[in-house]
């Protein structure tokens, strides 16, 4: 005859014995790769970091989109960076690609993502979600949150720099500039892309390194 007894639970596991957590980011895009970033948006600028993007399309699958998906589609909501990856405090390339963290001046780790030039960006980037400042009023706090913070409290700014540029031609007309930019990816809205995800579950850990190799980074360290 039938029962409508309590299964059976599965049996615990024995002591010492480490239990798997599910991979926490299968539904979204794979990370492409270190130094792997498609093509980008005409005249917009490049970014340190997921969810600082100017302009839709601008992200590090760029026009293409992620396989399978659509480009992101406004400002904000892109997936991680588009400028040179880099490992250190002022190795970037360019304007507004510093990640900053582990070194640099109280000042650069408030202004994350925002430097104004070549080589005074400090520390890595891609901002992984675990790293924190360690000087100026975000000692101790996440970069990327202060990241993301000060690329919205200077969108206006932004905005109307890139206005000016459109105007000018050196945008297209057809870039879409909002009034506020949209959200980050939700799975990462509250972190910003952790090292599990830049790391293919970590598989691919040479996807990033950034300075610190006591951990402090909370990516792989420097060479």
């Amino acid at each position: 005859m039938a029962s409508c007894s309590t299964p059976t639970p599965s049996p615990a596991p024995a002591p010492g014995v480490p239990v798997p957590t599910p991979y926490p980011y299968a539904a979204e895009p794979a990370f492409p790769g270190s130094g792997v970033i498609g093509p980008q948006p005409e005249g917009l600028p490049l970014h340190a970091c997921m969810g600082l993007n100017a302009c839709a399309g601008s992200d590090r699958f760029g026009t293409l989109g992620a396989p399978g998906r659509q480009p992101n589609a406004c400002a904000g909501q892109g997936y991680c960076s588009t400028g040179t990856d880099h490992t250190c405090h002022v190795q970037n390339e360019c304007k507004g690609q510093g990640g900053c963290g582990l070194y640099g001046t109280g000042e650069e780790m408030n202004n994350p993502g925002a430097n104004d030039c070549r080589s005074q960006g400090s520390c890595a980037t891609p901002i992984n979600a675990e790293r924190f400042s360690t000087n100026g009023p975000n000692q101790g706090q996440s970069v990327w949150l202060r990241a993301r913070a000060v690329f919205e409290a200077n969108w206006e700014a932004t905005r109307q720099q890139l206005l000016a540029a459109q105007a000018a031609g050196k945008i297209p007309a057809s870039h879409p500039i909002p009034d506020t930019p949209g959200s980050p990816p939700a799975a990462f809205a509250g972190t910003g892309p952790s090292y599990l995800w830049i790391s293919a579950d970590n598989a691919e850990r040479g996807n990033m390194t950034a300075c610190g190799s006591s951990g402090m980074s909370g990516a792989g360290g420097c060479s």
